[in-house]
C-alpha cells in the first residue's frame, strides 16, 4: 500500500507516527513531501524535522521535494498543509488525481475560492474518495502514543473503514461520521474561538466570563454548521465540542497563544513572529467570515 503524505510539518510527522505502527503488518510505503530544502537534507539524513518535533521517524519513511511524482506513485494521499497553502500546493499537479484517496488532515477554507477543503478538491480537481479527519490531537501527544480520540469523516462507508483501518493502533479511538462539512467546519471554526479565549486569558478576565464565552461559542458553531448543511449532532464528537475544549483551555495550543498575546497587547505581527508557526485562526477569520 503506497502513502504519500503531503508536507513534513509538525501534525504530518504525527500521522506518520501512527502509520509507522503498520508498516510491516500492512506493507506500507510511505513518502512524505515538502517544498522546504532545509527540511528535506534533515529528514533524508537524520529522519527528524527539528523545526516543529523532536522526533525521529522510522528509517523506512521516504522524503521527496517532488509533489508529482508523489502523486504518481501513490493511490493514496494525506493531505496535512496550512489551509492557505491548498491552491498553490494544487495548482503545481498535473497528474490526474479522480481515483486516489484522499484524507484531508487540514483544517481551514481555501482561501481564493472560500471552499472547504472537500470541495474544493471535488469542485477543481474532480477528488470524490474524500475523508476528513479531526480531532483533539496535538502533534506532541500523537507522538507520545497516549490514548486520543479522533473523528473521521467520509460519504463513502469503503474510503471510511480504509482510513480506519490504515491508522488503527491500540491508543487511538475513532469516532464515525459521514458528516464531512459539520467536520470540517468544527475544524474551522474551534480554532477562531481559540484565539478569542486566548485573548480573555490574555487579558485577565474572569473564568466566569470565560466559561460564557465557551457556551457561546459553542452556540454559534452549531448554528453555523446547522446554516451550511452539516449536522449539528457533529458538534457534540470529537472534532467539536472536544477539539474546541482542548484548543481554548490548552497552554500547548498555539492559536490559544497567539490570542493571549493579543490580549496582552500584542500587534499580528509581532504575535506571528512569536508563536514561529501557522496561527491557523489568523488565516481564517476573515476566509470564514465571507
Amino acid at each position: 500500500m503506497n502513502i504519500g503524505i503531503i508536507e513534513t510539518g509538525a501534525y504530518a510527522i504525527a500521522l506518520a507516527s501512527i502509520l509507522e505502527e503498520n508498516l510491516n503488518s500492512k506493507n506500507l510505503n510511505i513518502t512524505m513531501w515538502t517544498i522546504n530544502e532545509d527540511e528535506y537534507q534533515e529528514l533524508s539524513l537524520k529522519h527528524t524535522n527539528s523545526r516543529y518535533l523532536d522526533y525521529e521517524l522510522n528509517k523506512n519513511i521516504k522524503f521527496t521535494m517532488d509533489l508529482n511524482r508523489l502523486v504518481l506513485e501513490n493511490d493514496t494521499l494525506i493531505l496535512a498543509i496550512p489551509a492557505k497553502f491548498v491552491h498553490s500546493t494544487f495548482e503545481t499537479i498535473n497528474i490526474n488525481m479522480e481515483d486516489k484517496k484522499v484524507l484531508i488532515a487540514t483544517k481551514g477554507i481555501e482561501p481564493i475560492t472560500n471552499e472547504l477543503i472537500s470541495d474544493y478538491l471535488k469542485l477543481f480537481y474532480n477528488i470524490n474518495n474524500i475523508t476528513c479527519i479531526s480531532g483533539p490531537s496535538f502533534a506532541h501527544d500523537i507522538i507520545k502514543k497516549q490514548p486520543i480520540g479522533l473523528t473521521i469523516a467520509s460519504q463513502d462507508k469503503n474510503n471510511l473503514n480504509y482510513f480506519k483501518n490504515l491508522f488503527k493502533t491500540s491508543y487511538i479511538i475513532f469516532d464515525e461520521t459521514d458528516d464531512i462539512i459539520g467536520c470540517s467546519l468544527c475544524g474551522v471554526i474551534k480554532n477562531i474561538m481559540a484565539i478569542f479565549s486566548g485573548i480573555l486569558e490574555g487579558m485577565q478576565i474572569n473564568s466566569s466570563t470565560k466559561a460564557k464565552f465557551m457556551v457561546d461559542a459553542s452556540k454559534e458553531i452549531m448554528e453555523i454548521i446547522k446554516k451550511l448543511n452539516g449536522k449539528e449532532e457533529t458538534f457534540y464528537g470529537l472534532s467539536g465540542l472536544g477539539d474546541l475544549i482542548v484548543t481554548c483551555l490548552s497552554e500547548h495550543s498555539r492559536n490559544r497563544k497567539a490570542g493571549k498575546l493579543i490580549g496582552q497587547g500584542k500587534t499580528i505581527e509581532e504575535t506571528k513572529k512569536e508563536v514561529g508557526m501557522t496561527i491557523e485562526s489568523i488565516d481564517n477569520i476573515l476566509v470564514a467570515h465571507e
